[in-house]
């Protein structure tokens, strides 16, 4: 069924249009309502590219504990599942572009909102730029041209330069290629590949035997437990993004309806194939130390189980799912930005606003978010030893900063008895629970990425990010706000 055919069975149930919906919470539309309940799940299992995650981060979990980090994949997932549920109930309640920052702005009020969208960009722009990071090695080394900081940089920008175009083009054009991507690469390849990995690890020809990922390098009591904490880097990462639909909800019809179950569908989706996927790597891991200290562990792993051909399939469709994902979470962070400068939130935000009349696109935010992406591609190359680690560790703290952050204000919500009207997406009586452990795990999550010693850069990084934001707020949006010249709508203003 096509995007078109389901929007127009779940449309008679709607009273409301979703225009109307919009101007009911302050806003005139003006980006292209043209994604449906296929596009809205796509742009989810894009942002979150399970495929292409594993590519990117599998080798420093797999060097810092060894086989057993496979399982970190499980206990995250959990904890994961419990924040989704509640973002999918606010995006059934509030489905506007910006998602967190919209609804904490509302929940709680535009000062607590301001933080929580900064920590979205942190999440967003830093996510795809560690996505181009990751395609890039793979391709070089397909290309047999060495891997150096230069030349990853370079394939790095013309990948950049590449998505920036497709954006501007307009949210049609990126939806369809998402669409394909996940369909055919994320939900279609992904999964015969993984199921032939598990079949020749476990069936035809086994290298190792299960127990095998149970196994450590790290010696237990010699820092064994930080080290497996550290190692779910790749899962804490990887199970992010699923709320990439909520941030084009105002792209997408029946947003109530469609966009709160892709959040879900997207996770258990990335959760199931993720998990089997690593495991069918790991599996089939003949020499560890070999693989560890290999260019790019994952090609060697195919290499050794799969053969050549084998390889290059399973490493165009990574390139693929990397690529996809990177275009996918450049899109959600220009909604974002675009999201925050219509409230007048962010400097420039006048010029930042502005939408192609042509594509209908948040051009201007496109083109910021691109050369924020630059800057820090260059200052990972250049200013920091493990660039990867870097970019993926802040896009990890920016997302459970917004996952938290936007649980404390439906905790706060709830108490004070002012959240939004339900809809389609309710979680009852288990709602409080569920906000409750859900928060738990963030907080676990966020001093998991900062505390350790090997984080400390990250933690700094980030630090420095959400300083910026203290002083902007100080000395310039606080008055904006208590002004009333900046901030979500209020009092029946439509903008």
């Amino acid at each position: 069924m096509t995007d078109d055919q389901l929007s127009r069975t779940a449309e008679a149930a709607t009273p409301a249009s979703d225009e109307d919906e919009l101007r009911a919470f302050g806003y005139e539309p003006q980006l292209e309502r043209s994604m449906g309940a296929w596009s809205s799940f796509s742009i989810s299992i894009s942002c979150m590219c399970v495929t292409a995650g594993v590519f990117t981060t599998f080798a420093y979990s797999l060097g810092m504990v060894g086989p057993v980090f496979v399982w970190t994949w499980l206990i995250v997932s959990i904890g994961q599942l419990l924040v989704a549920l509640v973002l999918a109930e606010l995006a059934g309640r509030m489905p506007i572009s910006g998602y967190a920052y919209q609804w904490t702005s509302r929940l709680i009020n535009s000062h607590y909102g301001w933080f929580v969208g900064w920590a979205g960009l942190m999440a967003f722009i830093p996510g795809f730029t560690g996505l181009n990071f990751g395609l890039a090695p793979i391709l070089l080394n397909r290309l047999g041209i060495e891997i150096t900081p230069t030349s990853t940089l370079t394939v790095v920008l013309i990948v950049l330069a590449s998505q920036l175009a497709i954006n501007l083009a307009g949210v049609r054009i990126a939806s369809r290629i998402n669409n394909a991507v996940a369909f055919t690469v994320e939900i279609g390849l992904s999964i015969i590949l993984t199921a032939i990995l598990l079949i020749v690890g476990f069936i035809t020809n086994p290298v190792q035997s299960f127990s095998f990922l149970t196994t450590s390098s790290v010696a237990e009591g010699n820092g064994f437990t930080t080290a497996f904490l550290l190692s779910g880097l790749l899962a804490m990462w990887v199970l992010t993004g699923f709320e990439g639909a909520a941030d084009l909800a105002e792209e997408t019809k029946l947003a109530t309806r469609h966009v709160p179950k892709a959040v879900i569908r997207s996770l258990l989706f990335a959760v199931v194939v993720g998990f089997f996927m690593i495991v069918g790597l790991t599996i089939n891991i003949d020499n560890l130390a070999d693989t560890v200290g290999a260019d790019v562990p994952v090609a060697h792993i195919l290499e050794t189980a799969l053969g050549t051909t084998g390889a290059t399939i399973f490493e165009a469709v990574a390139m693929i799912a990397l690529y996809a994902g990177g275009l996918a979470n450049m899109a959600a962070a220009s909604r974002l930005m675009f999201s925050l400068s219509r409230d007048n939130m962010l400097p420039g935000s006048s010029v930042l606003k502005a939408v192609s009349p042509k594509t209908k696109s948040p051009s201007v935010a496109l083109l910021v978010v691109a050369a924020f992406s630059l800057i820090l591609g260059l200052v990972g190359t250049y200013g920091s030893t493990q660039a990867m680690a870097l970019i993926v560790g802040m896009a990890a703290l920016g997302y459970y900063a917004v996952y938290g952050l936007t649980v404390i204000a439906v905790l706060v919500a709830s108490k004070r008895g002012t959240l939004p009207t339900k809809t389609s997406f309710d979680l009852g009586g288990l709602a409080g629970p569920v906000r409750i452990a859900a928060l738990v795990w963030c907080a676990l999550v966020v001093l998991c990425l900062t505390v350790p010693e090997l984080n400390h850069q990250t933690a700094l990084t980030a630090g420095v990010f959400f300083v910026l934001a203290g002083i902007w707020y100080a000395v310039i949006l606080r008055g904006r706000i208590n002004r009333v010249q900046a901030g979500v709508p209020q009092g029946g203003i439509v903008r």
